[in-house]
């Protein structure tokens, strides 16, 4: 019993201790590719050369099937991900702007204090 409790975690463990290939219908080489999130219209990896997020229609047909790729979810997945990202754009933009201001304005009191300390006494 002990034998085929160790065969079978020894199994499980070399399945996952290997990492796949992949190759876009692109030609884009993933090597080592380790999944970290699927999502409808998308899956996130880790890879030899860092990380990337891959579009399931730039898949081949059998990664897209093991990952249950429907156009039609895709694509509304797809809509809603430009929208999240247009937003997040926008907000980033006011925050930066807002840094900005922020630092002009500070600048000026900077600028205005020693202005005041460097004034000739009266």
């Amino acid at each position: 019993m002990k034998a085929i409790f160790l065969t079978f975690a020894l199994a499980l463990s070399s399945t996952s201790a290997f990492a796949e290939d992949w190759t876009t219908t692109d030609g884009t080489c993933y090597q080592n590719v380790r999944i970290i999130r699927v999502e409808d219209d998308a899956v996130t990896i880790i890879y030899k050369d860092g990380g990337a997020l891959i579009f399931l229609n730039k898949l081949p047909p059998a990664l897209q099937q093991r990952f249950d790729y429907d156009p039609v979810k895709a694509k509304a997945a797809m809509e809603a991900r430009v929208k999240a990202d247009a937003e997040s754009a926008k907000e980033m933009q006011a925050e930066i702007e807002q840094a900005v201001k922020l630092k002009r304005e500070q600048q000026v009191k900077d600028a205005q204090a020693r202005g005041q300390t460097n004034a000739p006494p009266k």
